[in-house]
């Protein structure tokens, strides 16, 4: 990456599905021979298209992220920038700055550190494969013992310089440890903060219904009721969402009923399952160790895609069924729609990749990248058995407890 000699900074407004619609911000001028609407990916370098990804994954998943090197292409030179990232209604706002704060440096110096350490090995290596060679050919001269002796001092003092930088890599991840805490404690008051105007909306709707509820027709009590539902609802969720994602190694302890799950996700698609008369068949499901949350996202997101890529003049049928051995549970979401050809099966599950056309079916292409997410983070596999005009079936497993 180049260094960065002058100080750029570039604020984006995105919708969901990645389209950068409004450029708040760029002093760099890396956006002025662009037309919006434009593809987030297509703005940043090839080699950060995998970080990208994972930046918008996390800031769906948590609201807001921070401290993500991306590297842009800037006259012919690719520049490093640090990025924000904020979820913002249905709005995504990215905030890039050439000025890196100390979590960014001392990442940034861990790899200046670790390239350093690899070219020394690398120099080692050569004198050494030098030394063998001459071995060989009984090159035992005055030479020889030279370069051995000069390679013996060199694997000395990279020994003393391992030791030094292994204990500037050790101050370096303290210094990372403190960031990272700072900002989980961040994220928690913003999300505790986030709760107090669902919490409002529920009291005042309360309020409304005990005083004038006597007084509306069936109609406005079936309105205040969804309402007050909706707002519970995404009151529970918030909490759900800010324990799964406040740590990568959540606690999936928990009893998890996922008949319970099927019935929130119906709660959850009921228009989408109204408009396309779409049949949710399921038979018992057990109870399992785990995370409700996780396990709710996983399945909005199969019995979502299952109605959607179905073609208009069919009614959508999803069935859920589940088998079991001695180790684990696999589970099968199955649909008839439009199905998905062999070789594009492993990639239905990368960030930002579409297999259709986006006016044939509209969404952003991340929903099973957020299923394999989850599911491997409760310990499980995923994957697709399907056949083109034939439906899918998605099959994933979770280990029974011991």
């Amino acid at each position: 990456m180049e260094k960065n000699t002058k100080e750029f900074k570039i604020i984006l407004s995105c919708n969901k599905d990645a389209i950068v619609e409004q450029v708040f911000l760029d002093t760099g001028s890396f956006l002025e021979n662009l037309k919006l609407p434009v593809a987030l990916y297509s703005i940043f370098s090839q080699e950060s298209i995998s970080d990208l990804g994972s930046l918008w994954l996390t800031i769906l998943e948590k609201s807001m992220v921070r401290d993500t090197i991306l590297s842009m292409n800037h006259d012919g030179k690719t520049i490093d920038l640090l990025f924000s990232g904020y979820l913002l209604d249905e709005k995504v706002l990215l905030c890039g700055n050439t000025e890196l704060n100390s979590n960014a440096k001392a990442l940034r110096e861990l790899m200046l550190i670790n390239n350093e350490q690899a070219n020394q090995i690398r120099l080692s290596e050569k004198k050494a494969d030098k030394i063998l060679n001459k071995i060989e050919k009984s090159e035992l001269d005055d030479v020889f013992l030279n370069d051995f002796t000069a390679l013996n001092n060199d694997l000395i003092n990279n020994k003393r310089d391992l030791m030094r930088k292994n204990k500037e890599i050790e101050l370096l991840n303290k210094e990372l440890k403190d960031v990272n805490e700072n900002i989980t404690m961040f994220s928690y008051s913003l999300s505790h903060d986030l709760k107090e105007p669902v919490r409002m909306i529920n009291s005042f709707l309360s309020m409304f219904q005990n005083k004038y509820g006597d007084s509306l027709d069936e109609k406005g009590q079936r309105y205040i009721n969804q309402a007050l539902d909706g707002a519970d609802r995404l009151s529970k969720m918030m909490a759900d969402l800010l324990e799964y994602h406040q740590s990568s190694n959540f606690d999936a302890t928990g009893s998890v009923d996922l008949n319970e799950v099927i019935l929130e996700v119906k709660k959850i698609l009921q228009k989408n399952i109204e408009e396309k008369n779409a049949q949710i068949i399921s038979k018992k499901l057990p109870v399992l160790q785990g995370s409700y949350t996780g396990f709710l996202l996983v399945f909005q997101n199969l019995i979502s895609n299952a109605i959607k890529f179905v073609p208009e003049e069919i009614i959508p049928i999803v069935s859920i069924d589940v088998k079991e051995n001695e180790t684990y549970f696999t589970f099968m979401v199955k649909d008839n729609g439009i199905g998905i050809v062999e070789n594009q099966r492993e990639e239905a599950f990368h960030l930002f990749r579409r297999l259709n056309s986006p006016k044939a079916y509209e969404g952003t292409g991340m929903g099973l990248a957020m299923v394999k997410k989850s599911i491997g983070r409760m310990g499980g596999e995923v994957w697709i058995e399907s056949e083109e005009g034939k439906g899918t079936t998605v099959c994933f497993t979770i280990k029974k407890s011991s």
